[in-house]
Formats: C-alpha cells, sequence, structure tokens
C-alpha cells in the first residue's frame, strides 16, 4: 500500500521512511505543508497520509475539508505531539481514519497502518486514556445546581447532610408530603430510582453541601 507523509519536520518524515523501510507499506511522497499534499493529490494517489495535525500554513482540519472533492480521497492518519480532543474530534468527525501521537510511531505506526489497511479506526491508547480521563473529569463537575431549583437543591444538600425527613420538613417549613414530592422531581431530573441514589448520585458529583 502506498503512503504519503505529511509533517514539517524532516526529521519525523526520514523517520517515518526508515520505520516503513522494511515493511509491507511503500512511501510515495512526503510534503512539510497542507497545500502541498493537497496539490500532490490533485494529480497522484495513495493509500494512506499520515497527516500532522498542526501544519505552516493549515490544520488537519483545513486539509481534510479541502480534500472531500478529491477523486480518490485517501484515508488519513492523523499524527501530533499532543493529544488535545477537540482537535482531534473534528477529524474524526471529518472522516479520518486515526489518530496517533509522535512519540508512538515509532511502537506502533506499523499497526495502525495495517488497521487502516483494512478498513478499519485506530486510535492510540494514549488517545483513549486521555478521553476516559476527561470525561471522569467532565462527570465529577457536573453541576448539579444546574438542574435542580434552588429549592430542590437545598433538600438534596440536607438529604447529603444525612439530615432526617422530619427535621428537613422543618427546616425548609414543609410538609412531608410536600418532601416526598421534591423527592420524587430530583430523582425524575438526576435519573435515580430512590431516595439513596440521590444521595449517591451528589456525593459522586462533589455537589456542594455546605
Amino acid at each position: 500500500m502506498k503512503v504519503f507523509i505529511t509533517d514539517d519536520h524532516e526529521i519525523v518524515i526520514d523517520g517515518v521512511k526508515a520505520l516503513l523501510k522494511t515493511s509491507s507499506f511503500d512511501v510515495v511522497g512526503s510534503s512539510k505543508t497542507g497545500q502541498g499534499v493537497l496539490d500532490w493529490l490533485e494529480n497522484n494517489d495513495c493509500d494512506i497520509v499520515l497527516l500532522d495535525m498542526k501544519l505552516p500554513d493549515m490544520i488537519a482540519v483545513d486539509v481534510l475539508k479541502n480534500s472531500i472533492n478529491l477523486v480518490n480521497q485517501p484515508k488519513f492518519l492523523i499524527t501530533s505531539g499532543s493529544t488535545k480532543i477537540n482537535l482531534v474530534q473534528d477529524t474524526i468527525i471529518l472522516g479520518a481514519y486515526g489518530f496517533i501521537t509522535k512519540d508512538e510511531l515509532s511502537q506502533n505506526l506499523e499497526e495502525a497502518l495495517n488497521r487502516i489497511k483494512l478498513g478499519k479506526k485506530y486510535y492510540s491508547q494514549i488517545l483513549i486514556d486521555s478521553i476516559i480521563a476527561r470525561q471522569l473529569e467532565q462527570e465529577t463537575r457536573v453541576s448539579i445546581d444546574s438542574i435542580l431549583t434552588p429549592t430542590e437543591s437545598k433538600a438534596l444538600k440536607l438529604l447529603v447532610s444525612n439530615v432526617e425527613t422530619e427535621d428537613i420538613c422543618e427546616t425548609m417549613n414543609i410538609t412531608k408530603s410536600s418532601f416526598n414530592t421534591l423527592v420524587s422531581r430530583m430523582s425524575k431530573k438526576l435519573g435515580v430510582k430512590k431516595k439513596i441514589g440521590l444521595v449517591i448520585l451528589a456525593i459522586k458529583h462533589r455537589f456542594n453541601s455546605n
């Protein structure tokens, strides 16, 4: 299979060529700019383009956008020195077949290319770990206050503080029936079935109980 390399550093281009020298992949060209690869693709074809996320004249997203109308559009494997999730996500939306960090090229490039050769996607473990870490961080930062009304928030804060139902009703000056209605409404909004579920969810999301 034919591979084209796009990177603004000659040392990276030379390194990839060396890595693939004894593989089943044939390096058919290289460019240090986004426009360079687009111009090359207008009159030539290849199977896979190893595309640097940030080039001197454009980013990978721009290259992908400008390659959509090519007669023989290749598959793009994005590479970068960092894992900026938003940029990676944009390339995936635009049809990129995967992502690999430059630190992983020496060990995992051939594996990535082989997966893409089979029509499968490849995402580096570093990227996967970054996505998971970001998702966990976002989940703990969900603002329950933004979902609940002030009255509901107050009731939940008292629940998290392990205040008895009767004392909550007295503190909030509401009846037990009204409190049960609040619990039911909060449970529906937050997607839990029981009162204890509300407390567990609030603790998980570090809901402010002060």
